[in-house]
């Protein structure tokens, strides 16, 4: 019994060095500070540290050298958010040359730990590298009449009508906190309710607000330990006031992803071309069509966890896929809509969800 388990232990420990290998001499990219095979970076990923909203945007530049062998011309980038913006010192670079890549980033709105990233490719679509901050914000101070902007009824009002938890892994939980002021002479009654029944949001507040008192509602996410968990969660949340139902709405949502751990194991590394598809429009269908490509540059299976659109688009993606090391899949998509998106959750930690925008261009 002892040898066939050393034999097996040998087995594994062999497969795992074979693909380490397969994956330095293949894919040397992905065990250095750059994740280009053309960009040789000093890092890939900077740390702003504590930062103030009422300083407006901070910048962070990213050195890089050319290592291969011909020029390289910037491309399009698609960052996180819009409040990321990238500012290349030169258009192209030498073979050996050195250069900078700027990232921007507007906190503006933003509170507390942040993670923001840019895709960058070059002129012909290839992926060049993904450059990604983190920042620590402090929010501006604000008056009570500038913190509680959103009305819920004529003297009730909350600082804000939406709440993002992020990524939740399933299996987790995860919460967040919107704040109500009641300016009113009398005390009122408050309730918070999912407009549907749900089986993973949960709410929490006081019964009754005091005039004059500021007090919070809790809208916490609970994701069960199920495969069907994984997605993009949407709810709304109501609220009412002395039993009678406000028109305030409050948005909820999520990402439910893996749980996501660094150990050092080999991962997948998506990377999608191109994130914005040009369409192409069937006459006689009158249906809008267009296509895109993954591939797999890591050492691990990518798994597409689920794939999320609107009604009525059809993908050639489905949830299930499995995309192996080195392969690559061309996904077509159709709708009657002359714009739309795809979103894609998958097992990569770099691109846990990663947006796929479709347009049309009458030219």
């Amino acid at each position: 019994m002892p040898a066939v388990t050393f034999y097996s232990m040998f087995v594994y420990v062999e497969k795992t060095v074979c693909c380490i290998l397969v994956c330095i001499f293949f894919f040397p990219d992905l065990y250095g500070q750059s994740n280009s095979s053309s960009l040789r970076f000093e890092a890939i990923s900077q740390d702003l540290g504590i930062i103030k909203e009422a300083d407006g945007s901070v910048f962070q530049t990213f050195t890089f050298v050319n290592s291969s062998s011909g020029p390289v011309k910037f491309g399009r980038v698609s960052p996180s958010c819009r409040c990321v913006n990238v500012i290349f010192t030169s258009e192209s670079f030498e073979s050996g040359e050195m250069g900078e890549v700027i990232i921007s980033f507007n906190p503006a709105g933003e509170k507390g730990k942040v993670y923001r990233y840019a895709d960058i490719y070059s002129s012909e679509g290839t992926f060049l590298a993904k450059l990604s901050i983190t920042a620590n914000v402090i929010p501006e101070e604000q008056t009570i009449d500038e913190q509680y902007k959103f009305r819920i009824t004529d003297h009730v009002y909350a600082n804000s009508d939406q709440v993002n938890m992020g990524y939740i892994p399933i299996g987790g939980s995860a919460s967040k906190m919107i704040s109500v002021i009641n300016f009113s002479s009398e005390s009122i009654k408050i309730q918070a309710r999912p407009r549907q029944a749900s089986s993973f949001l949960t709410t929490s507040h006081p019964v009754f607000i005091t005039p004059g008192q500021e007090a919070t509602i809790e809208i916490a996410f609970e994701i069960p330990e199920d495969p069907n968990s994984y997605g993009i969660k949407n709810e709304i949340v109501n609220i009412l006031v002395n039993s009678v139902r406000t028109p305030f709405e409050l948005s909820a949502s999520c990402i439910c992803t893996d749980r996501f751990i660094d150990d050092g194991s080999v991962i997948p590394n998506m990377v999608v071309s191109p994130s914005l598809v040009s369409l192409k429009r069937k006459l006689l269908t009158r249906s809008y069509e267009g296509h895109f490509t993954i591939t797999n540059r890591g050492c691990a299976d990518l798994h597409i966890r689920a794939v999320e659109t609107q009604a009525n688009i059809n993908t050639t993606i489905h949830k299930g896929d499995v995309i192996h090391p080195g392969e690559r899949m061309k996904i077509k998509a159709k709708s009657l809509k002359n714009a739309f998106s795809v979103f894609l959750i998958t097992n990569d930690p770099a691109r846990p969800v990663k947006e796929i925008r479709f347009n049309y261009e009458n030219n």
